[in-house]
């Protein structure tokens, strides 16, 4: 995950550096998530038909050969703009696969009483890699360039690779879907469109990826333009995202129990949202740092708190469909939003669109808040069919 984020940063800081032009840097992300919106449901019927392992170590393989072909287009200075384009969309394909099989894979690892600290802690890790990588990232491209950021993440793909191959897992306790896979796929969508706290969930984060996620997409045009800062001090920008999510995972892995997410889930949208809006007002660098801070943490404690429940309290035969619905709205929705911001912010500017964005994710969390009762008692019953199926379970 660290040569992930050095990547992402690289890319940001490449399409930047090639075009000086918001829309190229929204279309990055967008070629980058893209083809989770139409994948991620067909991975996530395979995860659920198929050994999740296998998959698993076959994407991660796939992901090292895009960086390393990023890195020689690059690192000979062949590359342009439309290449960095279609190198965006091959790993938008790896992520489309490789994301709701690695959330469904979960369940297959950890015992099910571990299952939502499992989860927080897999995000302390990755924030903690969004705070190295960036770093690193940061240092590498002012010095040597972007190329050797993507070298390294190429590289990086060899520790879970080696990890992969070494696990050593037992029979799978669900019983693999025996319909078509068309079928299989619309039982998920029912499942999803019938439960009221999994529909509730998706709705809240899919106007939180759409609206709010793309100020990542939208930060180096903030840093440069409306900052005037280098590479560097945009890489610190994005540690300050990561470190503020690396607490918050900290706090919430320290949690002793889980239950009352939905309360946490409001206050981590509303505070999302708030965040982004004092942002778009800042024009100096160090409130702009302090606020990512808040910005970060608000945005991770919404991811872990709509992915807890449906790790824990979706049946296992159908945790890979609804983890790749989880993985569409996560990977797919983002890239449209950060093509339309970065559209957008052609027009009226990063900082308007950026408080664009933040009012949306104020609305929608009220909305999400005023429906809270319904929501809850769908949990409990939820909750009480999981301890059906598993005795465990509280």
């Amino acid at each position: 995950m660290t040569g992930t984020w050095m990547q992402r940063v690289a890319e940001g800081w490449l399409a930047y550096r090639l075009t000086h032009s918001p829309l190229m840097l929204g279309a990055v992300a967008f070629a980058g998530g893209a083809p989770a919106l139409f994948l991620s449901p067909l991975a996530g019927v395979i995860a659920d038909r198929k050994n999740r392992h296998r998959m698993l170590q076959s994407v991660q393989v796939l992901g090292m050969a895009q960086a390393f072909t990023l890195a020689l287009f690059t690192l000979t200075e062949w590359i342009t703009p439309n290449q960095l384009l279609v190198l965006a969309v091959v790993a938008g394909v790896v992520r489309a696969f490789e994301n709701p099989v690695r959330h469904s894979f979960f369940a297959q690892t950890v015992p099910v009483e571990d299952l939502s600290n499992a989860v927080v802690l897999n995000s302390t890790l990755v924030n903690l890699a969004r705070i190295v990588g960036p770093v690193f990232a940061g240092f590498i491209v002012a010095g040597y360039g972007e190329g050797f950021c993507f070298l390294a993440n190429g590289l990086s793909f060899l520790v879970p690779i080696v990890c992969l191959q070494l696990m050593q897992l037992g029979k799978r306790g669900s019983t693999p879907p025996q319909h078509s896979p068309w079928k299989a796929l619309f039982e998920g969508l029912e499942y999803v469109r019938k439960n009221v706290l999994v529909r509730s969930l998706f709705l809240l984060f899919a106007v939180t990826s759409f609206a709010g996620a793309p100020y990542i997409a939208l930060l180096p045009m903030f840093a440069g333009t409306v900052l005037g800062v280098e590479a560097a001090g945009f890489a610190w920008m994005i540690t300050a995202s990561g470190m503020g999510a690396l607490v918050c995972s900290i706090g919430l892995a320290s949690r002793s129990q889980t239950r009352d997410l939905m309360k946490l889930l409001v206050f981590a949208s509303l505070l999302f949202g708030g965040a982004l809006v004092c942002l778009a007002l800042s024009r100096t660098y160090y409130l702009s740092v302090t606020t990512l801070l808040f910005v970060g943490g608000a945005y991770m404690l919404t991811l872990a708190s709509t992915q807890i429940p449906l790790q824990t309290l979706v049946p296992d035969e159908l945790r890979g469909r609804v983890m790749s619905f989880y993985s569409l709205v996560f990977l797919g929705f983002r890239p449209f939003g950060s093509l339309f911001a970065g559209w957008i912010a052609e027009y009226i500017g990063v900082a308007t669109t950026l408080a664009l964005g933040g009012v949306a994710c104020l609305g929608a969390s009220l909305i999400f808040a005023l429906n809270l009762p319904k929501i809850r008692a769908g949990g409990l019953q939820m909750r009480a069919e999981a301890a059906k199926r598993n005795p465990h379970h509280s």
